[in-house]
């Protein structure tokens, strides 16, 4: 198993989507080292983004994030708390326009590769995959959309409320009629909570026995993801274990039974079971991800410093210059 993925301040992100969620603890980091008074609430800052990291570590956009932050931490090139403030400050604003832009860009391409009438399959909430949506029905394709309620965050019902807004005919489903209605979709779409470096996504758990699903009825299955969530790291492998739900999905009445309850919250989908990625780059096979990767970092494969290392020597320079500051 992995690890409890309850926290404080994690059940205010639960129903949201992978990018939304972690735009809101950037927002918030974000907030905290511009209201930073010292060098210390500067490094309390620091330690509220890698706590959120831990309780989603499959989150591609907060693991960049916090690479290009305690990166330019431990550089040494900043001289005083306004500096590392104003340098954070703006890494993290670079970040947040590029989620915009690359989300828009990703689902325009990803809109324009379905026909008029499809009958979209999705699993959970996407922001990118409902971006898609809203533009297919805005070039007149009239997408009529099959959404799995997602539990047990049921992250669907949320997605079905902001399709019917935006007046694209949805249908809510139990997630075990998932193989039944597959034959029914014309197309498959997922979004992710990171692209990993052999083509494969990490996506709420679910999201396998839909692309399952989708292969045994001959679905093809896109996923619409900007870059920014390639996940580097993992050209070594994925190691990491996914947060889970215990006892609270348990009934009262069989929790006084002494049942136990376990609901895994990811799942990585292999790139076998995915057809093809949306990218703000275009379309492109699972297999061409290693390609992005080396365009994006230099060098195949990329060298990254590990996180762990970075933490450690942001947080030695920010307690040498706290000493610094003493003995002035």
């Amino acid at each position: 198993m992995g690890v409890a993925a309850e926290a404080p301040g994690e059940a205010g992100l639960r129903g949201l989507g992978a990018t939304e969620a972690s735009e809101r603890v950037l927002r918030v980091f974000r907030s905290r080292v511009e209201s930073s008074q010292s060098l210390w609430e500067l490094l309390e800052a620091l330690d509220y983004l890698a706590s959120s990291l831990s309780r989603r570590p499959f989150s591609a956009l907060l693991l960049n994030t916090a690479r290009s932050v305690l990166e330019a931490v431990a550089s040494g090139g900043w001289q005083s708390l306004e500096e590392l403030r104003s340098l954070l400050t703006a890494r993290v604003d670079e970040m947040l326009a590029r989620v915009v832009a690359e989300t828009e860009a990703a689902a325009e391409i990803a809109a324009r590769r379905l026909e008029p009438r499809d009958v979209v399959l999705t699993y959970s909430y996407s922001r990118s995959v409902l971006r898609a949506l809203e533009k297919a029905a805005a070039m007149g394709k009239e997408p009529r959309v099959i959404v799995a309620e997602s539990r047990p965050l049921q992250e669907g019902l949320e997605m079905a409320k902001r399709l019917a807004r935006s007046e694209i005919k949805v249908t809510l489903i139990v997630d075990s009629a998932v193989r039944f209605l597959a034959r029914e979709a014309t197309r498959v779409l997922l979004g992710a909570d990171a692209v990993t470096a052999d083509g494969s996504i990490v996506a709420r758990t679910g999201s396998g026995m839909v692309a399952l699903a989708a292969s045994e009825a001959r679905v093809r299955v896109t996923v619409v993801a900007g870059t920014y969530k390639l996940y580097p790291e993992t050209v070594y492998g994925l190691t990491i274990e996914t947060p889970w739900l215990g006892d609270e999905i348990v009934p009262e009445q069989l929790r006084s039974l002494d049942v136990k309850g376990y609901a895994p919250l990811y799942e990585t989908v292999p790139p076998s079971l995915v057809d093809a990625l949306a990218t703000e780059k275009g379309v492109i096979a699972p297999e061409a991800v290693p390609l992005l990767i080396r365009e994006a970092y230099g060098e195949w494969p990329p060298r990254i410093r590990g996180l762990e290392e970075l933490q450690r020597e942001a947080r030695e320079r920010i307690l040498e210059a706290i000493q610094e500051e003493r003995r002035g």
